[in-house]
C-alpha cells in the first residue's frame, strides 16, 4: 500500500542511529561505575549492562511508539496488516525478546546447569554452547532471509519485528520524490566526468605545463634582448625570485635555490630554463655553487 510505504534507507538509518546513540550513551554511563569497588562490577557488571540496555530500548517504545532513531525520522510502531497503533503488551514484548533474551540464556540457564559438579552437568554444559551455535547460525540465515524480503517489500527490517507483526511507518504524511530519467543521466554524466578526471589529472604532469606556459606565453614577450648579461648579475632564485638557499645551477646563466631546481626536476628531469631554454638532464646535471662567486645583493 502506497499510503503505509517506508522508505528502506530511513529505516536502516534508523537503526545505525539507535547503535551509534547506544554506544555514546554507553560510553558515558560506564564512567559512573568508575569508582565503584571492582568485586561489585565483575559480579553484577553484566545485569547493570542488560538493565542498562533493556531501559535504553523499553523507555522510548513506551514513551514515544518507537525508538530514538526511529522517532528522527517520524517512524512509529504499528500492527500488521491493521496498521492501527502497536499494542504496550507487543511493544514490551518486543524489548525483551530483542535484549534479555540473550542475557536470560547465559546468565541463568549456564548457571544453572554449573551449579551442579557433576560429569551430567558439564555434558549439559557442553550441550549448550553446542545448541547455542546452532541456534545461532539459524538465526543469522533468517536475518540474512529477512533482509533479502526486507530489500523487495520495504516491511520488517527486523526478524523480531517480523514475528511480532509490528513494523515502522511514518506518523506524518510524507512526500514521494519520482526520479526521472533526466536526472539519473545526469547523475551518471556526472560520475563518469568525475570518474574520467580522477583518472587523467594524475597522468598530467602539472610542472611541465607550468614551464611550458611561463616560456612561450609569458617569458617570451617581456624578457628583453640582454637576457645572459643580466642573468650572469642576478643573485636571485630563478624560480622564487628570493636570495637563493643552498644556490645551484645546471649548466645556464641562472641560479635557483638546491629545494627550488631538485623539485622542479624529480617532476620534469628534462627542464628548460624559463630564461634562457637551457635543457636540464635530471638531478644529476645540478652543480652546487660557491656562495663567494655569488654577487648577494644587500639590502
Amino acid at each position: 500500500m502506497t499510503k503505509y510505504y517506508v522508505r528502506r534507507v530511513d529505516q536502516l538509518d534508523a537503526i545505525l542511529l539507535d547503535d551509534e546513540l547506544y554506544s555514546l550513551l554507553n560510553l558515558h554511563y560506564r564512567k559512573a561505575f568508575k569508582y565503584f569497588p571492582n568485586s561489585l562490577l565483575v559480579r553484577f557488571g553484566s545485569e547493570i549492562d542488560i538493565l542498562f540496555k533493556f531501559l535504553y530500548r523499553y523507555v522510548p517504545l513506551q514513551t514515544l511508539r518507537c525508538s530514538f532513531g526511529q522517532s528522527l525520522f517520524h517512524l512509529k510502531y504499528r500492527k500488521y496488516p491493521s496498521y492501527e497503533d502497536a499494542s504496550d503488551s507487543r511493544l514490551r514484548l518486543f524489548a525483551i525478546v530483542s535484549v534479555c533474551f540473550p542475557w536470560f540464556w547465559n546468565r541463568l540457564i549456564r548457571k544453572l546447569i554449573s551449579l551442579y559438579n557433576t560429569s551430567y552437568s558439564h555434558k549439559a554444559l557442553d550441550a549448550s554452547y553446542a545448541l547455542e551455535s546452532k541456534f545461532s547460525t539459524f538465526y543469522q540465515l533468517l536475518t540474512l532471509l529477512n533482509f533479502c524480503i526486507f530489500l523487495q517489500r520495504s516491511a520488517f527490517p527486523t526478524v523480531i519485528e517480523r514475528v511480532l507483526r509490528i513494523r515502522p511507518v511514518y506518523s506524518v504524511p510524507q512526500e514521494i520524490h519520482f526520479v526521472n530519467n533526466y536526472n539519473v543521466s545526469r547523475e551518471l554524466l556526472w560520475h563518469g566526468i568525475a570518474e574520467l578526471l580522477g583518472f587523467i589529472l594524475p597522468l598530467i604532469n602539472v610542472h611541465k605545463m607550468k614551464g611550458f606556459m611561463k616560456r612561450y606565453f609569458l617569458v617570451k614577450y617581456f624578457r628583453s634582448y640582454n637576457t645572459k648579461q643580466a642573468a650572469v648579475q642576478s643573485s636571485f632564485c630563478s624560480l622564487c625570485g628570493e636570495i637563493p638557499n643552498f644556490p645551484h645551477t645546471f649548466g645556464c646563466y641562472h641560479i635557483f635555490c638546491y629545494y627550488c631546481i631538485a623539485s622542479i626536476l624529480m617532476a620534469d628531469p628534462s627542464y628548460l630554463c624559463i630564461e634562457c631554454e637551457i635543457k636540464a638532464n635530471g638531478l644529476d646535471s645540478i652543480k652546487p655553487l660557491a656562495v663567494n662567486a655569488l654577487e648577494l645583493v644587500t639590502l
